[in-house]
């Protein structure tokens, strides 16, 4: 009696391999979340933490004198507090786009016990690539990878010693009827250090599209999330800021709570100019992939076993990337929204005329504080004249703005710019 054995090894890719056809239906992928945000605006002035140990109690007993009200007082310590009264301008039209992108496959479990079905519960994404354009007339364009990184990596496929035992047991006779008993244990061991150097990322940008490429190995999904952190670059318009300049009053040599309008300084900004753009800006996302189906041997964790059945796909898509009101920034105006929204300008010295805007709500609403209070003030122009601050005059529909104004505009408040 004659026995063959034939080992075979733990750390084969597959059994066999062949590719089957595309399918467009195994994989898919969206935009799971995202976050649009700016640098912030900046001022050459310096907050409560940043002061020496020495002026920091200072500073704290002014505020505490100046806001009485705890949570306006508390509000106040995050502040910065201008050195020299100098601002410096800034670009609005630079952002940081973080995406997460969610990739996932199908999974049809009913479909197990067919012979033609294109699920196991082995099967993996072993490849993708997939890129995001932004249309042309947008006039947006991303410049930079804040958290990218091209990673090559190595993984152990085998690094443990792999035993594999065969006992054989035969009875039988031969011609001359003399009765045949074998037994015996054939034994195979394999001492493996074998390691595998594989992509894990990869990726390239230009002004309008992104394109990142990921590839597994051994055991290895690709579905999950991909995070993609980059800058952007809106076309700018030019657009002036008001930085109202406040003193605190003094009554009986005791500083009061209030504050005054001592003088304004002005700063050139640059905003996206997006006039044209919809309220959600949208690009398009395209995902190619290679699909690794395990036709048999999906009943053990190890491949080498594997019958592979390969697919590829594209999913192309049109996604909403994000909306105006997350990249328009919040400057605020002073005016009245009925029967529509009209706002407060300001004619400077030089006869130049701007729109009154703030760079946040707390300038604004200290400055309308200090507009409305006026008229109790004692210091407040006369009756009919116009309210001036330094050399700079307050307009509203196209006149000066005085005392009376202010009192018969019932209307009057403070309003966000851009929407």
């Amino acid at each position: 009696m004659l026995f063959f054995i034939i080992g075979c090894t733990s750390v084969k890719r597959f059994k066999s391999a062949t590719y089957k056809a595309q399918d467009n239906s195994l994989v898919d992928m969206d935009l799971f979340d995202y976050s649009l945000t700016a640098a912030g605006f900046e001022t050459s002035g310096k907050n409560l933490w940043e002061l020496s140990a020495s002026a920091q109690p200072q500073l704290i007993q002014i505020l505490n004198t100046r806001y009485p009200d705890n949570e306006e007082f508390t509000r106040a310590l995050s502040y910065e507090y201008m050195v020299n009264e100098a601002v410096r301008a800034f670009d609005y039209t630079s952002m940081d786009l973080g995406m997460v992108f969610t990739i996932n496959k199908r999974r049809d479990y009913s479909s197990l016990n067919d012979g033609s079905g294109r699920f196991s519960p082995a099967d993996r994404i072993e490849y993708l690539k997939f890129t995001l354009e932004i249309p042309d007339h947008y006039n947006l364009y991303f410049t930079k990878w804040n958290r990218y990184v091209t990673e090559y990596g190595e993984i152990e496929i085998a690094g443990v010693s792999f035993t594999r035992s065969l006992e054989l047991e035969a009875e039988g006779s031969v011609k001359e009827k003399t009765d045949v008993v074998g037994k015996g244990t054939i034994s195979q061991d394999e001492n493996q250090e074998i390691r595998s150097r594989y992509l894990k990322l990869n990726g390239s940008i230009s002004d309008t599209r992104i394109a990142i490429e990921e590839e597994g190995t051994r055991e290895i999904d690709l579905s999950g999330n991909v995070i993609a952190d980059v800058s952007l670059e809106f076309a700018g318009f030019p657009e002036r800021l008001t930085i109202p300049l406040f003193s605190g009053e003094k009554q009986d040599g005791v500083r009061a709570g209030g504050s005054v309008v001592a003088a304004l300084k002005f700063v050139d900004v640059l905003v996206p100019r997006m006039e044209d753009a919809p309220d959600t800006i949208k690009a398009v996302l395209e995902l190619d992939y290679v699909y690794r189906h395990v036709q048999s041997g999906w009943k053990t964790y190890q491949e080498w076993d594997d019958q592979v059945e390969y697919y590829t796909g594209t999913v192309k898509k049109e996604i909403p990337l994000f909306t105006k009101k997350d990249y328009l920034p919040w400057f605020y105006c002073i005016g009245t929204e009925h029967p529509q929204k009209r706002a407060m300008k300001i004619r400077t010295g030089a006869g130049k005329e701007y729109p009154l805007q703030f760079k946040d709500y707390s300038d604004a609403s200290r400055f309308f504080m200090w507009l409305v209070d006026l008229p109790g003030r004692g210091d407040e122009p006369a009756s009919g004249q116009a309210i001036k601050i330094g050399n700079n005059t307050l307009l509203f529909n196209g006149k000066p703005v005085t005392r009376d104004q202010v009192i018969s505009e019932a209307d009057l408040k403070v309003l966000p710019v851009y929407r």
